[in-house]
């Protein structure tokens, strides 16, 4: 157990209350993923990743590497830092590396690879990801928590038909799954803790097979307390994140 503060607040029964809680608190905050702090935290990392060094762990490049993967759709990419790790980690470049974020991600990093055009964009808002073409991995690290339900990511595996999945840093509720608020530098960012029976089952009736399931090695842990209200509970543990692989059956 993690004895740090939690950076999660309040415990919910459903994404519109936890959503809602975190309307409240942020007041006239902007949206978080929209801010400069997190635009200039996206181009750190992706700064360290072209000289070479990981800003965050990622078991893409290895997935890559072992099955000799040549096109790759990353949920939630950010900058495309991970792109820039995987092609310094293989030997065989990728043929194509698409990139699904919001729209101010999408414009604001999306120059950054104008002249490699290996690498696309595209906005999560709009209705572009049903016309994506097949793809060796669909990729998600740390950004599945932020949707409401699996619903996107059901969408994508439709829409791009991957051999594998690979889902690194999914957070964990030892209890059954429940939301909570995430601080970020005065936001609050309304997040899913995941069942990882209920999800593995999800992916498998899309038509995919468990094929790992390890610890991701970031864990923060902890305890959450309900605050703001939602679950009658007095606390509820959060588990160690983990790494998800699936491939197609």
């Amino acid at each position: 157990m993690n004895d740090r503060p939690s950076i999660w607040n309040g415990m919910f029964n459903t994404w519109d209350e936890a959503a809602s809680a975190a309307a409240l608190e942020s007041k006239e905050t902007l949206q978080a993923f929209d801010t400069s702090r997190w635009m200039e935290r996206q181009e750190s990392m992706l700064s360290s990743a072209r000289s070479g060094v990981s800003p965050r762990f990622t078991n893409l490049p290895l997935l890559v590497g072992a099955i000799g993967a040549r096109s790759v759709v990353d949920l939630g990419g950010g900058s495309g830092w991970t792109f820039e790790l995987v092609s310094h980690s293989n030997s065989a470049a990728l043929d194509r590396y698409t990139v699904i974020e919001q729209k101010t991600s999408v414009d604001a990093f999306s120059l950054s690879f104008i002249t490699d055009d290996r690498v696309e964009f595209v906005a999560s808002e709009k209705n572009s990801v049903g016309q994506l073409d097949s793809v060796d991995i669909l990729y998600s690290n740390s950004s599945l928590q932020y949707f409401p339900d699996n619903g996107f990511l059901a969408q994508l595996v439709f829409a791009c038909t991957p051999d594998w999945i690979l889902l690194d840093d999914i957070q964990i509720a030892l209890g059954g799954e429940f939301f909570s608020m995430q601080h970020y530098y005065g936001a609050e960012i309304p997040c899913r803790f995941f069942d990882v029976n209920s999800m593995v089952e999800e992916i498998r009736n899309l038509g995919y097979e468990l094929k790992g399931n390890w610890e991701y090695p970031a864990s923060i842990g902890g305890v959450l307390e309900p605050t703001l209200g939602g679950r009658v509970d007095t606390k509820h543990d959060i588990g160690t994140p983990r790494s998800l692989l699936f491939e197609a059956v």
